[in-house]
């Protein structure tokens, strides 16, 4: 029953945390995750919800992720097709997802993981650095304090059923504890810059108004 109650929770808030950076990303008209990060989930998500599924009830959560993946990919489309040419981001996007597979597949092989366990951490614990390095480059477009908090949730119940099924594996556990401290490093970034003091000009001297994002 805990193992359940840990899958659906993982499967709840990483379901919200797509929902939510959808929702920013059309608010914000930007894509509200990093391609690479992108790549590697939809590559993810191809192999383990329809080439290699191993439950079948992550595979229905696999292939829901997988719906909202090709979202995301499509506004990352619409949004930067003024700045890079077609062919350009044709050839970026294809080659991104075409390494990300190979990867996948071939770390599924090798280290005998029909769960894709390895590659899942590994693509979070890539999205929890590269999401604050777009914190940085972007500010908050396209992200907020929800997207934040929801990541941080679905990912500790995904580290704590995987700990309780794997606990003797020294490499996953370094990627729990990497992930959470990226993570709530993350939390406490976009939670510094929600609350921002902007002097409006015209005002009255000494008339702030604040403004949360």
């Amino acid at each position: 029953m805990m193992d359940l109650l840990l899958l659906l929770g993982m499967a709840f808030f990483w379901t919200i945390t797509y929902l939510l950076i959808i929702y920013q990303g059309f608010k914000d008209r930007t894509c509200g995750m990093p391609l690479a990060a992108l790549c590697a989930n939809l590559t993810w998500e191809l192999l383990f919800g329809f080439l290699m599924p191993f439950n079948p009830l992550q595979q229905i959560i696999t292939i829901v992720w997988f719906a909202l993946d090709i979202i995301i990919l499509l506004q990352f489309l619409y949004y930067t097709r003024n700045e890079y040419s077609p062919k350009k981001i044709a050839v970026i996007v294809g080659a991104l997802l075409a390494t990300a597979f190979l990867l996948h597949y071939g770390v599924s092989v090798e280290f005998h993981d029909p769960e894709g366990k390895y590659t899942a951490f590994g693509i979070n614990l890539m999205m929890s650095i590269l999401f604050i390095q777009m914190l940085f480059q972007k500010d908050l477009l396209g992200q907020s304090r929800f997207i934040a908090w929801a990541k941080m949730l679905g990912t500790l119940c995904a580290s704590v059923l995987s700990y309780k099924l794997y606990p003797d594996s020294l490499l996953l556990m370094i990627m729990y504890v990497l992930i959470f401290l990226f993570d709530v490093g993350y939390i406490l970034l976009v939670q510094s810059r929600s609350v921002k003091i902007v002097q409006r000009p015209g005002a009255k001297q000494g008339n702030t108004q604040q403004v949360v994002t």
